[in-house]
This record gives structure tokens, C-alpha cells and sequence, in this order.
């Protein structure tokens, strides 16, 4: 009851989608968050649905409940909490893990391999929201001539990029891709951009492979119409492919990679596997006989040393010499978010990248 006298103010809200259980995902207008100490309350622009968020939301669920998903996020400061106040009005992308900066890795700015890491979207609310709360030492400052929708790319952006970097690819080098979604058009895109002499790209999904033609990114083969293995071995003139980067995370398209790798070639392991990844004896015996490298990738580098992965995406999207707007295939209101995943789930249309946009078209400059 409030006594006479007492103002009542009420608490501020937000639209938000909020995921109840596997499946159970629900539009609702939930309490606006307060950042905590160290971090800042972000107004999101745009927040882009990764594929991982998909099968999260249906499939594997996240860490608790009640959660809002989303980790692919720009946007501008409206408040901080214990840290200069320069921040606010600053025009942000974040970065959506969190390291504990206090463990063996962390100590060694490994913050990929933190120990006890928090995550945006699938440990603690993420950016599928009007606002969203993160550390201040998790925003990466956009230049102004930034686009807010395109920076909401930034993630899987440096996410393309690291996986280049771990692949050691040089100039004039043959590179292929198996895997054609947006992580793998941006792969190819940072190929070119460091000096790749061929790329080729591989998938089953032909409109996938339409708009990487489109994009000019390099030649494409349906796996459908044939063995891309051969067909990777007649582009290379029989000498086989540099640096194979596996980007679906199937046992197949592994086994394709290992295929196709010239001898002291190179193979990353990008895709996430939905189930067991096995490979037949023979195939496993060419990763010896040919003394393959093989190696993961996960996530990107965010500190200063050796290279700051996530300034480099920034800077390369917002002088759109790394085309992330072709890969946007839906604008969509948060309003519209639970049909939206749905959709995605169940395959009813062809999409690529999808962004919601809380406050709307243009809402924020």
C-alpha cells in the first residue's frame, strides 16, 4: 500500500523475447535491466539471429530460466554504472563473452578458453531486447560513419575473420569452404580480402550458392550434383586445396576437407557439430600420409596482442570493404521475433541473415 503523501513511480520497461523452456519462447514486456557495477545499459538498434541461436532456442536451450536470447547486438550507451560517463551516447557493438579475467587463460588473454566465462544471450540476458546490460570493457566503440544494423555483425564477422587467421592462409593460396552460410560467405570475403589466389565454396542449398555468385566470392559446387572432392581437385589442376576451412560441422563435409587438402595443407574445423563427427579409417589415415595440419577455431580475439580482431571487423564494416548488408536477407520488428525463429526453424523460407530492430526502421541514428 502506499502512504498518502508518497509519489508512486513506476519501473521501467521493455519489450523483450524471453525463452520459458526449449520451445517455450514468448514476446513479453519484461523489467528494463539495471546495469551493475562496470557496466553499461545499452539501447539496441539491431540484434542479428546467429544459427546457433536457433537450435538453442528449440533444440538445446540455454543455461537457466527465464533468459533472453541474442549475442549478435549494436546499439547506443543510455547509462553506466562506475564508469566514465564519456561512454554514454557512444555508438557500441559487444562483444557477448565475458571472461572472469581472473583465470590461468584469461591471465594469458586467451578469454576464448576462460575458465568461467559468462555469455550474452545463453548464460545471462542477451540482446533480443530493447535494452541490454554488459561490462563496459565488453563495448567496442563503432566509427561514426557505422552503420547500427551492419555492426550487429561484428560477432560473427570477427568470428570469419579468427577462423582465416587460424587457418594461416598467405597470398596466392587455394582456399576452400564447405559450408556456404553467412559465417562462410564472410570467411571467404577475409580470404580475399588477405590474398587468397582461389576460393572455392561448397554447400547443398543452391540459393545459398546463388548469392555467394552474386557476391562474386568464387566458385561454387552443389555437393548434390556430385563429389566436390574431385571437383576441388580439378580446380587446383590436381594439386590440391591449401587451406580448407569446414564450416557445417557434419561428418561428411569433414571427411571432404581431409579429402581435398593438398599434402601439408590445412584444414579448420569451423562448424559447430550437431551430433558425433566420425571419419573412416581411410580418410583418417590421410591426415597422417599427407601430415595434414588440423586445427579448431572458436570465437575470436578481442585483445590488443597479436591483433585485435574485433577493431579490424569494425573498422572493415563500417568502410564496407566487408559486405555484411548483401548477407541481410530480413529486417524485422522484435515484435515479430517469435514467428520469425519459427520460421527459421521449421525451414519455411530461404533466409540468410535476419536482424530485429527494437526500436524499429531507423529508430536510432
Amino acid at each position: 500500500m502506499i502512504s498518502k503523501g508518497e509519489v508512486f513511480v513506476a519501473e521501467p520497461t521493455m519489450k523483450a523475447l524471453v525463452l520459458h523452456a526449449v520451445g517455450d519462447l514468448r514476446l513479453e514486456e519484461v523489467p528494463r535491466p539495471r546495469p551493475a557495477p562496470g557496466e553499461a545499459l545499452v539501447r539496441v538498434a539491431a540484434a542479428s539471429v546467429c544459427g546457433s541461436d536457433v537450435p538453442r532456442v528449440y533444440e538445446h536451450g540455454t543455461y537457466r530460466y527465464p533468459l533472453i536470447p541474442g549475442h549478435e547486438v549494436a546499439g547506443v550507451v543510455e547509462a553506466v554504472n562506475g564508469a566514465p560517463l564519456s561512454y554514454v551516447g557512444e555508438r557500441v557493438t559487444i562483444k557477448p563473452l565475458i571472461p572472469c579475467r581472473a583465470c590461468r587463460y584469461c591471465q594469458i588473454g586467451a578469454y576464448g578458453q576462460c575458465e568461467a566465462y559468462d555469455y550474452l544471450g545463453s548464460r545471462r540476458d542477451g540482446a533480443f531486447a530493447e535494452y541490454v546490460c554488459a561490462p563496459v570493457q565488453n563495448l567496442v566503440r563503432l566509427p561514426k560513419e557505422a552503420d547500427l544494423v551492419e555492426a550487429a555483425l561484428t560477432e560473427p564477422a570477427a568470428v570469419a575473420l579468427h577462423a582465416v587467421r587460424q587457418g594461416g592462409i598467405q597470398p596466392g593460396d587455394c582456399v576452400a569452404i564447405l559450408g556456404a552460410g553467412p559465417i562462410g560467405m564472410m570467411v571467404a570475403q577475409w580470404a580475399r580480402i588477405w590474398g587468397a589466389g582461389k576460393i572455392l565454396l561448397v554447400d547443398i542449398d543452391e540459393r545459398k550458392l546463388q548469392l555467394a555468385q552474386r557476391l562474386w566470392l568464387g566458385e561454387t559446387w552443389n555437393a548434390r550434383d556430385g563429389d566436390p572432392v574431385g571437383w576441388a581437385w580439378e580446380q587446383t589442376l590436381g594439386l590440391g586445396v591449401d587451406c580448407v576451412v569446414e564450416a557445417s560441422g557434419a561428418s561428411v563435409t569433414l571427411e571432404q576437407a581431409v579429402r581435398m587438402a593438398r599434402p601439408l595443407g590445412r584444414v579448420v574445423i569451423l562448424g559447430n557439430p550437431s551430433g558425433d563427427v566420425i571419419l573412416p579409417r581411410e580418410t583418417a589415415s590421410q591426415i597422417l600420409r599427407k601430415q595434414l595440419v588440423l586445427v579448431g577455431t572458436w570465437n575470436s580475439q578481442f585483445t590488443a596482442l597479436p591483433v585485435d580482431e574485433w577493431r579490424v571487423t569494425v573498422e572493415m564494416i563500417a568502410g564496407r570493404r566487408l559486405d555484411v548488408r548483401s548477407l541481410i536477407s530480413h529486417r524485422l520488428p522484435l515484435t515479430e521475433g517469435v514467428e520469425a525463429l519459427a520460421m527459421m526453424h521449421e525451414r519455411r523460407a530461404f533466409y540468410s541473415r535476419v536482424v530485429f530492430l527494437p526500436q524499429g526502421e531507423g529508430g536510432l541514428a
